[in-house]
């Protein structure tokens, strides 16, 4: 019997267990915190279950869908509409493709003068080839629909989202079909709206939050005779006859002929170590947020709509806001959730005034039901192919698989496609064990 050891219960590490579990294999998942989900968690703030992290998927591919619908999970788009606010007021955020319309009729393009519009308008008409050569998101927005939809429409939807401004987001790693559908259809414009789909959303959730994907996958992993150990920390690992042990908080040992690390870079990088392997982790970064319950009648006419991008900050601490309640049907309300630059550490005092000032509803700490500041630290940034092929090489030398976002990316869609490809390996299409060895149930510690 193939005894396979992953540590990481992220949505990675969750899946490949459960997928090797359904393989045959016998499968310990180890997880050091006490519930699994990294960086899909949920949190209780006043009354309300909410995300604390992810709280949707891109649904372009249709990948995540799929497995939603494999676990028998209901999926709804989001409700209402976003917003890009300013000092002047908001105006709504553009339905496309990071910020790109797909079309000429998008109330998003008021925001642009005349003369502004007028350039837009004549992109159609431009020839395939221009800004065919493109590297960054930038480049070929600005060559094709001119500076002033860049600035107002693009810019302020990727820093708020991705942090990152359109010159530092290659169109390879966030957008590689524009270029090849710009050559197809002869228009920015146009290959945006085959991407998005008339009338579709470009994200969905699980009915009840991301964090059911979790919860189904964790019944599927026990189901499938999974063994699962929370606050089980790996320490250190070590090299034996027929594989590798890995050693964990309270003195716990488990013996594995495979091991699947699914962790962050940096705990990966010491457990590697452990064997000989000395990997430089790639760095990471913070996503800070805020999230707050509030009773407050006005709430009710969704001032913000379903959230905003802040493009002009103008005093105001925090970069996004999304009133939770509004955007996603199940919630309750009111539920808002607000992104912070990853330095600053914000207040209850400092979160109301920014939750006022975005939303236009007069409001204090004395309406506030609930109040939660968070921090996910761990967060990858990208690395290029070449890097993420020399370091799965030197783990594989070492006997060690490994699947995570800072390897396949940040997402779900990625972690499902870094999955598969782990699937493909030989070791996990043998036959690991006979009818009457399997188990039939798992366990959970």
């Amino acid at each position: 019997m193939t005894q396979v050891v992953v540590v990481g219960g992220g949505i990675a590490g969750l899946l490949t267990a459960v997928r090797l579990g359904e393989r045959g294999h016998s499968v310990t998942l180890l997880e050091a915190q006490p519930q699994l989900g990294g960086m899909i968690t949920s949190i209780t703030v006043g009354d309300a279950l909410v995300d604390a992290g992810a709280e949707a998927y891109a649904v372009r591919g249709g990948t995540v869908r799929a497995l939603c619908d494999e676990l028998g999970l209901a999926v709804a788009p989001p409700r209402g509409t976003s917003q890009l606010w300013w000092q002047h007021g908001s105006n709504p955020m553009a339905t496309g493709v990071l910020g790109i319309p797909s079309s000429l009729d998008d109330p998003a393009l008021e925001a642009l003068s005349s003369d502004e519009y007028q350039l837009a308008a004549a992109e159609p008409q431009l020839d395939r080839a221009v800004g065919a050569d493109s590297i960054t998101l930038a480049e070929l927005v600005r060559l094709r629909l001119g500076e002033a939809v860049l600035t107002k429409l693009v810019a302020p939807v990727t820093r708020g989202v991705y942090a990152l401004s359109p010159e530092q987001m290659p169109l390879a790693e966030f957008a590689p079909q524009l270029l090849p559908k710009i050559a197809q259809t002869g228009s920015l414009i146009a290959a945006v709206a085959q991407l998005r789909g008339p009338g579709s959303a470009a994200v969905e959730q699980p009915v009840g939050g991301m964090f059911r994907l979790i919860e189904a996958l964790r019944e599927r992993f026990i189901a499938a005779g999974g063994t699962l150990h929370t606050n089980a920390a790996a320490t250190r690992l070590e090299r034996g006859a027929s594989g590798i042990t890995v050693c964990a908080a309270d003195d716990l040992r488990f013996n594995a002929n495979q091991l699947v690390l699914a962790t962050a870079a940096q705990p990966a990088a010491r457990l590697l170590a452990t064997l000989g392997v000395e990997l430089t982790p790639p760095p990471v970064r913070t996503i800070r947020s805020v999230i707050l319950t509030a009773k407050k009648p006005e709430f009710a006419a969704h001032p913000i709509g379903s959230g905003a991008v802040v493009a002009e900050p103008d005093g105001v601490g925090a970069k996004a806001i999304t009133h939770y309640s509004a955007k996603w049907s199940w919630a309750p309300e009111h539920v808002f959730r607000m992104t912070y630059p990853p330095h600053t550490r914000p207040t209850l005092e400092g979160a109301v005034g920014d939750l006022a000032r975005l939303t236009g509803v007069p409001i204090t700490a004395a309406d506030i039901t609930g109040f939660a500041s968070l921090a996910l630290e761990s967060v990858p940034t990208r690395i290029s192919p070449a890097e993420r092929t020399a370091i799965r090489e030197q783990a594989s030398a070492a006997g060690v698989a490994l699947v995570g976002a800072w390897l396949d990316g940040n997402g779900i869609a990625p972690a499902i496609a870094g999955v598969a490809q782990l699937l493909e390996r030989d070791w996990v299409n043998s036959a690991p064990a006979s009818a009457g060895d399997m188990p039939h149930t798992g366990s959970e510690t």
